[in-house]
């Protein structure tokens, strides 16, 4: 048995996610044989990332842990820079959608800033191409009624993210520094299932977070709804950067692995679509920001290539051949490797935009001994 016919036939799926894999297939069986066949690819030594499409910075929230603080209008404003570098527009998004397409990737994640926002949102949709690729938003649920909620799903959106980084009203509020946002995140709960969208939370871990009643909580709620929960670790970038206490421990990602036995929890290092890839830069997912560069993860500002310039293709190559991103790791690269954070943070200091481009973040010659 391949491991697509494996992936197709895994008991261990709930009936829910069984139903909506049976529910894709009979309406867009292109995705479907897409995203099962992620499995083989990887058994064949091939990558099959999600693509995270930073369009636009634009948002109505300032949280406390942005790891996009730095990209967005009011915090150049603030350094007294203008970042007067091309911006991706719809063809650029449609060659994107082409070039990945080719590749046979297969899953787009609309994010930002606050996608919701975006005048241009269903635009964005359609260069991606809803019947090509699997389409997901983030949001932090402002505006996620059920209005919204059904012209996502009218227009192609598979799937919306919706963050909840606190399972109290007051300690959710505080973090994303918007009152009333955490009662905004459990009405766009109630849209999704009414709209039909399949719907994940995402959540910030924390420094000791995992050891709490609050977290435990949360991850309940998500089992008793049919709802994933992802956790993100904290990292030391953004808006974080000022907060190295929100670091995780061992201990934390030790009791996070133990609490996806009994809960439908899950991370970055989460072993998915057949295959344990452990930290998951190029491997697994890669961001294009509004400017085109491609970074190996939503939280390293270090560019591997501008796809307005150099395909796809090869910028995956280059992450893959890079001795940071490419070979297999068990940790997380920029929320556990000291010495890479320390590095990182070297680098990103000297640059007022960010990404750092390629050759003067990582290089063709890099080394895992190098200082900055």
């Amino acid at each position: 048995m391949s491991a697509t016919e494996a992936l197709m036939f895994d008991k261990s799926l709930t009936a829910g996610e069984a139903k909506k894999r049976g529910d894709l297939r009979n309406r867009k069986p292109y995705i479907a044989d897409k995203l099962a066949a992620i499995a083989d690819m990887e058994e064949a030594g091939e990558i099959s990332p999600i693509i995270r499409l930073e369009k636009s910075y634009l948002c109505n929230f300032q949280c406390t842990h942005c790891s996009a603080e730095y990209y967005m209008d009011r915090d150049l404003k603030k350094k007294e820079t203008i970042d007067d570098r091309t911006k991706i527009d719809m063809e650029a998004v449609r060659e994107l959608s082409r070039q990945a397409d080719e590749l046979g990737l297969a899953r787009f994640v609309i994010t930002g800033g606050e996608p919701l926002v975006m005048r241009d949102f269903d635009e964005v949709v359609a260069a991606i191409d809803p019947d090509k690729h699997y389409v997901i938003t983030d949001t932090n649920g402002w505006f996620l009624d059920e209005v919204r909620a059904f012209h996502l799903k009218s227009i192609g959106v598979e799937k919306v993210q919706m963050s909840l980084d606190s399972f109290v009203e007051s300690e959710h509020d505080s973090f994303r520094n918007k009152p009333g946002s955490y009662k905004r995140v459990l009405r766009g709960v109630d849209a999704c299932a009414a709209a039909g969208l399949n719907l994940i939370l995402s959540t910030v871990l924390i420094n000791g977070r995992a050891k709490t009643k609050e977290f435990r909580d949360l991850c309940q709620y998500c089992t008793d709804r049919g709802v994933g929960l992802y956790v993100s670790y904290a990292k030391p970038v953004g808006s974080a950067t000022d907060h190295p206490e929100f670091v995780i421990d061992k201990e934390d990602a030790d009791i996070l692995r133990e609490m996806e036995k009994e809960f439908l929890v899950f991370s970055h290092m989460t072993p998915s679509y057949g295959s344990y890839k452990g930290c998951i830069t190029v491997k697994g997912i890669i961001t294009v920001t509004s400017t085109g560069e491609i970074t190996p993860c939503p939280y390293i500002d270090m560019s591997f290539g501008n796809v307005m310039e150099t395909p796809l293709k090869e910028i995956l190559a280059r992450g893959m051949k890079n001795p940071w991103t490419g070979p297999h790791r068990p940790d997380c690269l920029i929320g556990e490797d000291p010495a890479f954070i320390k590095l990182h943070q070297t680098v990103t200091a000297k640059h007022k935009l960010l990404p750092v481009p390629y050759g003067e973040g990582f290089k063709d010659d890099d080394s895992l001994d190098r200082i900055a």
